[in-house]
């Protein structure tokens, strides 16, 4: 018997949220089980990857009204929607992802068991994909957040971690049991990540010297993730005489509601010709081959699925020791951790290996062999094979365990 598997997410997007919850259901699609996905918002979605789930057989399930932001009307008109679509799916799993999602669609999955007179079913399943506890929102809403999470882990009958981070500081603000969580990392695809030499013809449409020592990032530009301290760090390195050879290049790729804040204050701060922010780009591993320094300045993080991409082509990393930062980079080994919102830290590591040509080789390589190496299980730690391996397991120990009941 293949069961009916029921995934629900706030967007989709060319974050790893997204990507990683479209290359699931296509992988269980594929292997037969009937497989749904409701989302909410589309925004700069990853439509090679939409195509492959659709080709798979993935049904897609649009609800307007989930949204992002807190709204009471579009959140109560969601929450109808879900329940109404779940009594008609009767689905064996439902998996939520991200909080909007999360918080509605697990409360609605967990009405529709008593609606449609199986207190077994469905299982529900929730990947917070990092948490909202710090750095998104004022002490009221955000002690209100946690509240709620408190409550909801409570008919959750398995938590996903992307880190062990991530899982410990979630515990630590007394969101779930510890039995209740599993750590599964978010995967990437290592056939994707053979390292690259510098594409010449990107460098030169780019107008980044070929003997530039490039310092870039991939992602969202939202406040969270904290660019405008990477900002304050290039003001800050570009004004010391660095022993380099070759000029100092900024690569931003990503884009988001900060990016217009952004580029004003690069211009302000009279920086614009070091600093190219080039939008959202298809081959991210190809853009972050260009680079010779990856720095991650997020204000929190649950995992950071760009990281293990640039430590997997041999990027020394610069990057927060937020979150699940620690558990993705080894610090001093495969890169330097600074404290979150400290532009001089940041600053300062980046300029430590700007001038250390050796020692951004010894951790670039330090990087490949971390995120490579088995996780125990014949899978490459952070690899995609390993995530499908493990949220599989686990599905089927909910489902046997519901099946005895």
């Amino acid at each position: 018997m293949k069961y009916k598997i029921v995934h629900i997410i706030t967007r989709l997007d060319k974050g790893g949220s997204s990507e990683n919850v479209l290359l699931t259901v296509t992988y269980f699609a594929q292997k037969g089980y009937r497989c749904s996905l409701i989302y909410g918002k589309t925004v700069d979605p990853p439509l090679e990857l939409i195509r492959k789930a659709k080709t798979a057989g993935v049904e897609f399930i649009p609800v307007t009204s989930l949204v992002r932001s807190i709204n009471p009307l579009c959140d109560f008109l969601a929450f109808l929607r879900l329940l109404r679509f779940l009594r008609f799916l009767r689905p064996s799993i439902v998996h939520t992802h991200s909080s909007k999602a999360g918080i509605l669609g697990r409360w609605s999955t967990w009405l529709s068991r008593y609606l449609i007179s199986d207190i077994r079913y469905p299982m529900i399943v929730h990947t917070p994909h990092g948490h909202v506890f710090y750095g998104y929102y004022g002490k009221m809403i955000t002690a209100i957040f946690i509240m709620v999470e408190k409550i909801t882990a409570m008919i959750t009958d398995k938590l996903i971690a992307l880190t062990e981070g991530e899982k410990n500081e979630s515990l630590a603000f007394g969101v779930g049991k510890s039995e209740q969580w599993e750590v599964i990392h978010s995967g990437v695809d290592f056939l994707n990540s053979k390292l690259k030499i510098k594409n010449e013809k990107l460098l030169r449409e780019l107008n980044i010297p070929e003997k530039a020592i490039v310092i870039g990032t991939v992602g969202r530009l939202d406040p969270v993730k904290g660019y405008q301290y990477f900002v304050e760090a290039m003001n800050i390195v570009t004004s010391y005489k660095l022993q380099v050879t070759g000029e100092i290049k900024f690569l931003i790729v990503g884009d988001g509601e900060e990016r217009k804040s952004l580029e004003f204050r690069v211009s302000d701060l009279g920086i614009e010709d070091r600093v190219i922010f080039t939008g959202w780009k298809d081959d991210v591993e190809e853009m972050i081959s260009l680079m010779d320094i990856y720095v991650q300045p997020s204000v929190n993080e649950g995992m950071g699925k760009t990281l293990i991409q640039a430590q997997a082509l041999g990027k020394p990393i610069v990057a927060t020791n937020v979150q699940g930062i620690p558990s993705v980079v080894e610090d001093d080994i495969t890169g330097i951790l600074v404290p979150a919102k400290d532009s001089q830290a940041l600053a300062e590591a980046i300029l430590r290996l700007a001038q250390d040509k050796e020692l951004r080789r010894k951790m670039g390589e330090e990087g490949k062999k971390w995120v490579s190496a088995s996780g125990g299980d014949g899978y490459a730690r952070f690899g995609t094979e390993r995530m499908i391996y493990l949220i599989e397991k686990l599905y089927e120990k909910l489902l046997e365990g519901a099946k005895v009941c």
